[in-house]
Parts: structure tokens; sequence; C-alpha cells
């Protein structure tokens, strides 16, 4: 930086020294001011760059995501492999999920490296022909403040927003900013109940190819031909404050999903007779011992595409402990003659694993925030990757491939993911 940029920016920043947020504008573009105790972020409203300076920093520091060579180079490998296993008329699709995204600049963990995976999956779809990019939640990791975590998430809803084809975001239980609020004193909620969907489902729902019932949950599918992807909600909690304002519910420790939601999933079902379907959703809905595999109602949506598979028809009732969580609907599937939820796909477990529960296939997909080997919430399955910043094991991807017939179904990894799987339905 030169001598009177520095002193320009200086003279320009001097005022806003006090906590809090200002709209200000650098190298001539709007930009967020975020002072804090000891930084100040700058983010961006139109491009994609964010600044920063720590307290005994005399300038701003562009955030470290731009997209990196040797990653490009890697990806347009992977393409090329991609390529020769795949045909137009099959569903393909990219997928990323946990990316963790911290305001940190961590070589061994969670940090900015969550947002530069994200730009470098974005990537994809300029060498695979794909229908659509989706990401299973988990983007943030919900430890920074609300102001940082709100920008951050808009930051992401930017890089998918403004790329040209269809995408899909699904909701974490990282992605409520719960974990922030339990370190603070108070554990007052700094999400509001719609923060989450004002900032990635608002837009997402505005693009002509994301079919919906409704905006109330967060459901959305998307059809080629005869093949369907159903995306669902396993973050669905009510948002019910106690008199501190603190959360009844800890959207980081409660998966669900809720009958509302249930309801909207069986008129899609309803709806989509003879199809082979794909079902992704952020937490994993049984465990491999045919368990629950969340904390409310993950077997009674897999019964549900049960049913389904079966052409069944009849009604669920489940009165729960807790009423927020009781199921009460019918269903009827017995125009479906030959349609099938072939295979249920998450994230949430840093793992990769597959099993198959009543002809239904589960698949788990890796995180892509880095996860290093010596910190203490690293996955057995990712120390034996002994991930490492800056180089391929630092991320993770993956490229779904499901054939015409809806019968065969690869999953292509990238990073610290198995290369390929390959799945008979």
């Amino acid at each position: 930086m030169r001598f009177w940029e520095y002193c320009l920016q200086t003279i320009l920043f001097a005022p806003l020294q006090k906590l809090g947020v200002y709209r200000v504008n650098y190298l001539q573009q709007p930009y967020l001011l975020q002072v804090k105790k000891h930084q100040q972020i700058l983010w961006p409203q139109n491009s994609t760059a964010i600044y920063y300076r720590k307290q005994h920093q005399a300038h701003f520091l562009p955030v470290p995501v731009q997209i990196r060579f040797f990653v490009q180079d890697y990806l347009r490998s992977f393409s090329q492999f991609v390529n020769t296993l795949v045909a137009d008329e099959d569903l393909t699709f990219g997928v990323i999920t946990d990316t963790h995204i911290k305001f940190a600049d961590s070589h061994s963990y969670y940090g900015f490296n969550g947002l530069q995976h994200v730009g470098e999956f974005l990537t994809l779809p300029n060498l695979i022909n794909l229908d659509f990019v989706a990401h299973l939640g988990d983007i943030i990791d919900g430890s920074d403040d609300a102001v940082t975590d709100r920008q951050l998430l808009a930051q992401v809803s930017r890089y998918f927003f403004q790329q040209t084809g269809p995408y899909f975001i699904t909701k974490g239980n990282h992605d409520d900013n719960d974990k922030y609020d339990e370190h603070t004193l108070s554990k007052k909620a700094t999400f509001a109940s719609q923060t989450f969907a004002d900032l990635i489902w608002q837009a997402m729902y505005q693009q002509r190819s994301v079919k919906k019932l409704s905006t109330n949950y967060g459901v959305s599918y998307f059809d080629k031909n005869n093949l369907r992807v159903v995306f669902i909600n396993t973050t669905d909690v009510p948002y019910h404050l106690d008199a501190q304002g603190r959360k009844i519910y800890d959207s980081k420790l409660t998966l669900a999903v809720r009958n509302g939601q249930l309801k909207e999933i069986v008129h899609i079902l309803q709806q989509s007779a003879n199809k082979k379907i794909i079902v992704c959703g952020h937490g994993n809905l049984m465990t491999v011992k045919g368990h629950n595999g969340l904390q409310y109602n993950g077997k009674a949506v897999h019964d549900l595409f049960k049913a389904f598979n079966q052409g069944l028809s009849g009604s669920l009732q489940h009165q729960d402990e807790d009423n927020n969580f009781s199921l009460a609907f019918d269903f009827d599937f017995t125009n479906n003659l030959s349609g099938q939820v072939v295979a249920y796909i998450c994230g949430h477990r840093h793992v990769e694993d597959q099993f198959k529960i009543d002809g239904i296939q589960y698949i788990l997909l890796n995180v892509s925030a880095l996860m290093g080997k010596k910190h203490s919430l690293t996955t057995k399955y990712n120390r034996s990757w002994d991930r490492k910043k800056d180089e391929v094991s630092e991320f993770a991807g993956y490229v779904i491939n499901l054939n015409q017939a809806g019968d065969s179904l690869k999953v292509f990894g990238y990073g610290a993911a198995t290369p390929l799987r390959k799945f008979k339905i």
C-alpha cells in the first residue's frame, strides 16, 4: 500500500473505532465495516473480496480465499476422470458439505479454508456437465459472533447465486449460531428464527429450476426426466426462547424433522409416482444398525420412504413426550408402481460410510473443512487422511451420478474422499 493510500485509509476509518457496524466505501465499492475489539472486517456488498486488519496492523489485508492454481489443476484432472464415466442423459450433480467456515486463518482446522473450498468447488460446473450443485449444510461453524456469521452466510449465498446453474442448500445443525451462543455469558440467541432462511433460502427459492410446494421448511426438489432429487431439512427445530432470551432447543444438538415438513414430503412423494428418487439432507436419518439417526423422527422419514417404495397407503400417528415433535398425517402411494427412493445422501458425521436399510442406500459424505489429525474433534476417519493445508487432502467434495434407468449410482470423490464408489440399485 502506498503512503498516500495509507493516510487516506486512516482518515476514512479513524472516526469508526467504536464497536459496531458501519456502511463505508472501500476501493470504490460498498462495504460494511465491522469494528470488533481486536480487529476490523470489511464485508463486501457487491463484490466477493473480504478484507480485514488486526489491532496491530496498519492496513487491510484480503482474506486468503482465492482459487488456487494447484486446486484448479487437480480438479481439471478429476473432472476428466468423471467425464469418461457419465453420460449427458444421466443425472449428475456436485455436492459439498460441512465447510464449517470460521473467521480464522487456521492452517490445521476450521477457518477461511471452508469459504475457499466453496469457491473452488463452484468451478466444477465449468469442467463437468452438472445438472446442479448443492451444499448439504454446516456452511458455518457457528462459533463466531452473529454479525460475522451472518456475513459469512451471505457471502456463501452470493457465491452460489452468482454461478450460472441451479443450486440447492440444506441447513446444518451448526448454521443457527448456537455454538457461539453457548459460550457467551448470557447464552442469549444471537440469530433470529428466520436468519438462515433470509440469508440462504430466500435467494435459492428465486431460481426457476428449484421446485417447491412452499418456502416454509427448506424443502425443494429437482427433476430430470424420470429422475428426481429431493432436499429435506434435518434441522427442523422450534425456535422458542425462555424469559432470558435463551433458546429452549439447541439446534446444534437437536436434529429433527417435524410434522409440517413431513406432510410436505408426503405431498411431493404422492406426485413422484414411478420416479427414481435421491433424497439429500444434512443429518443421517438412520444409523448403520437401523436405529434413529436424528433426535426426532429420522426413522419416521425412513419408514415413509419405505412405504412409498412399496406403494402403500395409511397414516402415521406418533405422540411424542414433547408435542412439538409429534406426528399425525395420512399418505397414499398406491399409484406408485415402479417409483423408488433409491438413496439418501448426507454429511454431518465427518466420515465416509455406506449401508443399505430396507433397500434404501445410505451414503455419508466427508467433511470439506480442514480437520488436522492433532485436533481433538477430528474424527478417526479424517485422522487417517492426515489432512494438511495446501495439499489435496485439505478439502473434500463429490460428484453424484445416477444413470437414466435409475439402477446404477456412482459417487465420485475428490480431495479427502474415496475416488469412486459404485452402488447397484
